[in-house]
């Protein structure tokens, strides 16, 4: 409770909330506790603070996660507020990257998950284009496809423009041959 906002409910402005999703690393009220748990245990796992159990790794999350300020403001960052409904906020592309980024935290993993943005409220979907994961695709599998595609990317600029990179055309190369920032 000591982290910033958790004195509040993350999805209302009731006080003291005594339920958690621990899926976001957030407390929530009675009620809002009961729409989320209403999603399902896969959009958002839900405990009683001082009624349930609770293992190291769910204790783990909540204390990584930066407390309810953190989800609200990350929420707020990417175009979805505090009153949202709860079905939608977290049935989002964001909410699932800020599960996703709080589940690598926990794993140990340092990168990220593809940021997807800010959310649409006209289309639901999310300002992201190009380069989201696919359909079914995990974030280890979207990683590593990505680095394929960079590396091919510098394979054709070898083949294109030698080992001098872009370098011939008003940029200096790096030691490695490759434009700056490449």
């Amino acid at each position: 409770r000591a982290l910033p906002g958790n004195s509040v409910c993350c999805d209302c402005s009731n006080v003291n909330p005594q339920w958690a999703s621990v899926s976001y690393g957030a407390l929530v009220c009675l009620e809002c506790s009961g729409q989320h748990r209403s999603l399902g245990v896969h959009l958002s796992f839900v405990r009683s603070v001082q009624m349930d159990s609770w293992t190291e790794r769910q204790i783990s999350a909540m204390e990584k996660s930066g407390g309810n300020q953190r989800l609200v403001d990350f929420f707020r960052e990417r175009g979805i507020e505090k009153n949202t409904r709860i079905a939608t906020k977290y049935s989002s592309k964001q909410a699932a990257y800020y599960k996703e980024r709080l589940t690598r935290l926990l794993d140990g993993k340092t990168e990220p998950p593809p940021d997807p943005g800010r959310y649409d409220p006209a289309t639901g979907g999310s300002e992201a284009q190009g380069a989201e994961p696919l359909p079914g695709e995990t974030t280890e599998q979207y990683n590593e496809r990505q680095a394929r595609l960079r590396e091919e990317a510098r394979e054709r600029l070898r083949q294109k423009f030698g080992n001098q990179g872009l370098g011939s055309v008003g940029s200096e190369a790096n030691s490695a041959g490759y434009p700056d920032g490449a």
